[in-house]
């Protein structure tokens, strides 16, 4: 039996259908992947499986005593609290002013571990990304048989990605989870379920398996479609003509022209991005953009960035890389002139425009509208020194003209981003700078954002964890080290992984050189060692051989040429004893040191 059971679930908000006579099964030891567009209703799905939305019809059959657990897209809210406090929240009868239960505080802390998290750290004082691991401990700790992650990947540092996907392939429940990660996605799925126009169609295998046979689903749709309506027109023509359509034996062709209509209403096209384009500006003045010389920066006495120097070039295309914390969004601020560096200087080109895509979406005004967020009161825009209505703009980034009046905080994280990317895409720009930008936009929106980076004649710099995302935009990398350290690389993601894996080869195989040589060194000094401590032992012997002469009682009554030779060579016996002595410690020494 599955752990979950949707049957014909419909739903639907307003004039939007989220769910059309749906079917979904999640069976045990399953990582399923949602995929869709923004606003196809993936976050709804979630909330329905927990129960937190009911559907209009249709039936959920949960398997008996099954838990869940969800984690949901937005980080918690509430940051004036313990890691501790906040991962024992989850469990709901367990209260901080009760006596504690032993089992209890064991599994808390177990998970703690887990997360790799101090327990005592204020919520405040964490990233975006640890955050996001604290949100995750919260919901383990109930020992769910299902999870349910909407965008687990968001705020994620691509090492802190690296150790998720370990964690959920170890996770000994199911897990349903909705990304647009397609590295991540590629690494953890074993299905994927397309929400798709309403309907949730399973596809087996990974996510290249999906591509492809999604593609091949596509074009066949193309094709049908292409059949379906040659034969409407081919019916309403027919249908036209009038007389022959009233008589007795065409009575079931015109109930099939009804059937076909029918069709062809309920028919919900493919919506797709296209025709974006950037109002790009060209009016700007030499090579160089902005210059970094010996860049200092401190917080709160922490360094941020040590001594860093470099320059952006008109065309490059930069991705800045690093864990979360580590400086990459301050630096983008340095570089706008947003902060000032605490030691060095920037040089910064003439004729610059900068489109800033913030990650924090801090220019957006929840509080408005979409077409008071973008238009300001007017009904034209230029773009690219041609006129446009703004409708027809907003049309192209999938905004309906019903939907332009919608407050932006009403919108999905998916939407808000593509109201943002309008946004900045409408200013004359010839420097782009996304900060994160990926998190919450779906497949076909990325790729489309990626040709654009593509095709765009600026300069693009951009902050993203998205491994996929980096690889295909990027050809120059500002590697973050750790401890203010930054390095350059020239190429994308994959070419700065190999380069830093030679490094790392090339350490290795220098450290294996100098082991396997100080071995070598090691063995001579052994053998060394081995025959020195033979003299020694042979020397010994003669000393005691002579000494036992020497304490014979009628010894000193012997003449003088009797006792006197055997006297000169215990004294020289002795002294050779010394020096070997000390040269074979001296070989111990250096045996030691061939150890550090």
């Amino acid at each position: 039996m599955s752990l979950i059971n949707i049957q014909n679930a419909c739903l639907s908000f307003s004039n939007l259908e989220i769910l059309k006579n749906s079917t979904l099964y999640i069976n045990e030891n399953e990582r399923v992947c949602l995929i869709g567009k923004n606003g196809a209703g993936k976050s709804t799905l979630l909330k329905i499986i927990n129960k937190k939305q009911e559907l209009d019809h249709g039936d959920i059959i949960y398997k008996k005593n099954i838990k869940t657990a969800y984690l949901p897209q937005e980080n918690p809210k509430n940051l004036n609290i313990s890691i501790y406090d906040f991962v024992s929240s989850g469990l709901s009868r367990y209260k901080i002013s009760k006596k504690k239960n032993i089992k209890e505080v064991v599994k808390i802390e177990k998970i703690i571990e887990i997360i790799e998290l101090n327990k005592n750290t204020l919520l405040s004082h964490l990233s975006g990304g640890l955050l996001r691991k604290a949100a995750l401990g919260r919901i383990l700790v109930k020992e769910p048989d299902i999870l349910l992650l909407d965008e687990p990947t968001n705020h994620l540092d691509i090492n802190t990605v690296k150790w998720l996907e370990k964690f959920l392939k170890k996770f000994s429940g199911s897990i349903l989870f909705v990304s647009h990660d397609r590295n991540f996605i590629q690494n953890i799925c074993t299905r994927i379920i397309d929400l798709d126009r309403g309907k949730l169609i399973s596809w087996p295998g990974d996510y290249k398996n999906f591509i492809k046979l999604k593609n091949e689903s596509n074009r066949i749709e193309k094709i049908q479609k292409k059949l379906f309506d040659k034969n409407l027109e081919k019916e309403e023509k027919w249908i036209r003509k009038g007389i022959k359509a009233r008589s007795t034996r065409n009575e079931g062709r015109v109930k099939s022209l009804k059937i076909l209509r029918k069709e062809y209403e309920n028919y919900t096209k493919v919506e797709k991005l296209n025709d974006i384009k950037i109002n790009e500006s060209k009016n700007y003045l030499g090579k160089i953009l902005f210059k970094l010389e010996n860049i200092d920066f401190l917080i709160k006495n922490k360094v941020i960035i040590k001594n860093f120097s470099s320059t952006i070039q008109h065309g490059d295309k930069l991705g800045l890389i690093g864990n979360n914390g580590c400086g990459k969004s301050t630096l983008i601020k340095i570089i706008i002139g947003e902060y000032e560096p605490y030691k060095g200087k920037i040089y910064t080109g003439t004729g610059l425009k900068i489109s800033y895509f913030d990650q924090n979406r801090s220019i957006l005004d929840p509080n408005k509208s979409i077409l008071e967020n973008i238009a300001y009161g007017k009904e034209k825009i230029i773009l690219n020194g041609k006129e446009q209505h703004i409708i027809g703009y907003l049309k192209n980034f999938l905004f309906k003209p019903n939907q332009l009046q919608s407050l932006v905080k009403t919108l999905s994280g998916g939407e808000c981003n593509r109201l943002l990317l309008a946004r900045l895409f409408l200013k004359p720009s010839n420097i782009l700078i996304l900060d994160e930008p990926t998190n919450d936009l779906d497949l076909e929106t990325l790729q489309l954002l990626e040709k654009i980076i593509i095709d765009y004649q600026g300069t693009v710099i951009i902050v993203s964890h998205d491994e996929t995302f980096i690889n295909n935009t990027v050809k120059k990398c500002w590697y973050f080290e750790g401890n203010g350290l930054i390095n350059t690389y020239f190429g994308n993601y994959a070419d700065l992984k190999k380069e830093k894996n030679k490094l790392k080869n090339k350490k290795i195989t220098k450290n294996k050189l100098k082991t396997n040589l100080n071995i070598k060194i090691k063995n001579n000094f052994k053998k060394e060692i081995d025959i020195i401590l033979c003299t020694i032992e042979k020397i010994e012997i003669n000393i005691k051989k002579l000494q036992k002469k020497v304490n014979e009682p009628d010894f000193f009554k012997k003449k003088l040429e009797e006792k006197l030779p055997i006297l000169k060579m215990l004294a020289q016996q002795e002294k050779k004893l010394e020096r070997e002595i000390l040269f074979w410690e001296n070989l111990e020494k250096k045996i030691i040191n061939t150890k550090k």
